[in-house]
């Protein structure tokens, strides 16, 4: 981790709550995925392996990365890091759910997905758990900032919005300016901590989202649940995004990212909704002055895709899927 990195991540430090210290009060087990992770993953690994939290296990889920990030894990030869290999990439949601199972199967009861191109100051861990104790939740998720501007906010509590394109909503700002934890309707699969009781109540994350918008449809079915989402804003972390897939604005990221919407506007709205969506969205690129042809056949092609994506039975604990 740079020296900027420590200095970012530590701010929150100054505001710690009255505590001596870690308490090992529990051990949190985080599951990150590998794919294209080598630039980030090294920070990642530095961040997590200073944690004051000793009671750390990291399960990593590498998805046959065509990189060198599975050799920066092995390298570090610390053994509270397991590895899962799998031949190919089966998405972020299969691993994840490989990863929570793994997990559990180690006795976890605190469950943390996590992004491997984060960084956070050495208190984070058990700060969280901290605040944790102290709340009526199964579902937690902290403060994320953007690494490169670490004084603005990539997550700082989210919502659902339904209106003329339905959307999850990050906020960008703490409305209170207060570290007071606030009940959400989305958190981001970017951090996010949950028990065990609740993948027991509602299962894992649903495979047929290959990746992006899985972590829309857990809330959507939390909120189903009745189960309460946390958003706490310390501790917090630095994030950089889209790495894995090229950016957001490269042709993977746009298939996937499309793909998924319209599976999850299926799932959760009917195949009418999600059709008028997409009708909706092209005339929307096609009104723009400065429009991208290419961009609009992409998202076309994806949207296509998705309306026709076969959906897979929701996965339990004790299935694989």
């Amino acid at each position: 981790m740079s020296s900027q990195d420590i200095s970012d991540a530590s701010q929150a430090s100054s505001k710690a709550p009255e505590d001596d210290g870690p308490t090992e009060i529990e051990a949190v087990h985080l599951i990150t995925i590998l794919y294209k992770s080598e630039v980030s993953l090294p920070t990642f690994l530095d961040s997590l392996q200073a944690q004051d939290l000793k009671g750390w296990r990291l399960h990593v889920i590498d998805n046959a990365s065509p990189d060198n990030s599975l050799r920066i894990v092995r390298e570090r030869g610390d053994p509270r890091i397991t590895v899962i290999n799998n031949e190919k990439n089966l998405g972020f949601a299969k691993a994840a759910n490989q990863g929570m199972r793994a997990g559990i199967a180690a006795g976890g009861e605190f469950l943390v997905l996590i992004n491997n191109d984060t960084v956070f100051s050495p208190d984070f861990l058990w700060r969280l758990v901290k605040v944790r104790s102290g709340l009526p939740a199964g579902v937690i998720a902290p403060r994320v900032m953007h690494r490169e501007q670490p004084d603005e906010s990539w997550y700082a509590g989210g919502s659902l919005d339904n209106s003329w394109l339905f959307t999850n909503v990050h906020h960008n700002y703490n409305a209170t300016n207060s570290s007071a934890a606030v009940e959400v309707d989305f958190a981001p699969g970017c951090c996010l901590g949950i028990s065990q009781e609740v993948l027991r109540k509602i299962g894992l994350l649903d495979e047929s989202f290959f990746v992006y918008w899985e972590d829309t449809d857990f809330c959507l079915r939390l909120k189903k649940a009745g189960i309460k989402i946390f958003y706490v804003p310390e501790p917090f972390l630095l994030h950089s995004g889209g790495e894995s897939s090229g950016g957001e604005h490269s042709p993977a990221y746009m298939t996937l990212y499309y793909r998924s919407y319209m599976q999850v506007l299926r799932k959760h709205f009917g195949l009418r909704r999600a059709i008028g969506t997409m009708v909706r969205l092209l005339l929307l690129e096609r009104s723009r002055k400065k429009r991208d042809l290419r961009a609009m056949s992409i998202m076309a092609k994806a949207m296509v895709l998705g309306l026709s994506a076969p959906m897979v039975p929701q996965v339990g604990l004790n299935e694989n899927g």
